[in-house]
């Protein structure tokens, strides 16, 4: 399933393993988030030039005696999933409440924001439980649902928009080969030219559309980057009016989202750090050094049929193009889904999905990064220091 790594797609294979799960255990009990705040969410929608995007926000909130809580899997998402993999939207439906208070009251004063963006072929809600961890503590969480790109995107006006741009399954194979060709010369490079030949095989031929969709999804994330003063005035109404504080932005992202990350890292001076999660970092992104400071992370695991993980694929890039701040983090034993909320699946490792991590600890140790990094760069707390199953690197 190195496709996967690749820009989240996710192959019939992984829905015909996820299908056997869901019969044979009952859905795991999520985490609870850990911080001092309660956890509100709403959405909004972010409009500039005739483009769109809708934005689906956690953040911290007044205590509530509200009922009105968000599901962990909104029975539309199954629907979109069920259509595309040909299963029954009940075995991937979870109408459960979230810890997530529909429209509460925001925490008073302002809050770090935090940008999120899904894997390719995924959706808004892919890393709900980090993202209520996240604003237990603090954080505004914006998760961008990318227009034809997501699997589905639910306008405010109810409208469901479904994905129009999937990955061809046809040449997976090669893709596959390609990637696993390609990781091993990445990790090997001895200079930066050779590492950015290795790289740059992912962006011609069969990946040749995937640098034009980075500029696409990275550009949504300045819509929204643009649109922070808006909410903050109220002209987009939502409950955070006067709540954002837009000095203080960050962006992170899973698989290809990971890659966006990556490339507004180089290019966005209006964000102060970013975080990719177990993705690659395109050529097309690179320019003289990055911008602000990155953290990627990485797991060890092959998931098959590929050969290879993203372990330390990009340590050549980073002792030659990191600044200060960044880091390099590898989670001994993680699985490309570790990053998701497919990570809290009890029988993931048996099926392949995950690593032989523990989830408990991988759900600690990558929040425990998240928070201490960020929590650096936005809030001015001391910089990452051990995590435990982490490996680090930083610069």
């Amino acid at each position: 399933m190195k496709l996967l790594k690749y820009v989240g797609y996710t192959s019939l294979s992984l829905f015909v393993l996820l299908v056997i799960a869901l019969y044979l255990v009952q859905s795991p009990d999520k985490p609870a988030p850990t911080g001092v705040h309660a956890v509100g969410v709403t959405e909004f929608e972010v409009t500039e030039g005739g483009q769109w995007v809708v934005v689906t926000a956690w953040y911290p909130a007044q205590p509530s005696v509200s009922n009105n809580f968000l599901p962990y899997m909104a029975s539309y998402i199954a629907e979109a999933i069920s259509e595309k993999q040909k299963i029954p939207a009940s075995l991937l439906e979870d109408e459960r409440p979230s810890f997530a208070h529909i429209d509460a009251e925001v925490f008073s004063g302002r809050h770090p924001v935090l940008l999120f963006n899904h894997g390719f072929s995924s959706h808004a809600y892919q890393n709900l439980t980090q993202m209520e961890e996240l604003a237990s503590h603090g954080y505004v969480v914006l998760s961008l649902s990318h227009p034809g790109h997501s699997v589905v995107t639910k306008r405010v006006n109810g409208a469901l928009v479904y994905q129009s741009i999937p990955l061809d399954p046809e040449h997976a194979p090669e893709r596959i080969a390609a990637m696993d060709r390609a990781a091993v010369s990445m990790r090997t490079s001895a200079t930066i030219n050779d590492w950015i030949d290795a790289t740059s095989t992912l962006e011609e031929g069969l990946f040749r559309n995937i640098p034009g969709y980075v500029d696409e999804w990275s550009e949504n994330n300045r819509r929204v980057i643009r649109a922070l003063t808006r909410v903050n005035l109220g002209a987009i109404p939502t409950p955070l009016k006067g709540h954002l504080d837009t000095e203080s932005v960050g962006v992170f992202g899973h698989s290809f989202g990971g890659s966006v990350a990556a490339d507004l890292a180089f290019s966005e001076p209006n964000i102060k750090a970013a975080m990719s999660l177990d993705s690659y970092v395109y050529t097309n992104s690179l320019q003289e050094t990055m911008k602000v400071p990155l953290c990627v992370a990485y797991g060890d695991v092959a998931e098959p049929p590929s050969d290879e993980s993203m372990a330390w694929i990009n340590q050549t890039l980073f002792e030659t193009k990191a600044v200060s701040g960044s880091c390099e983090a590898l989670f001994v034993g993680a699985a490309h889904l570790n990053f998701s909320d497919l990570n809290h699946l009890p029988i993931g490792e048996f099926l392949g999905l995950t690593g032989s991590i523990d989830a408990e600890l991988m759900h600690q140790s990558s929040n425990q990064l998240l928070l201490s990094y960020f929590g650096h760069h936005l809030k001015g707390t001391p910089e990452v220091s051990d995590i435990e199953g982490v490996k680090m690197v930083v610069y």
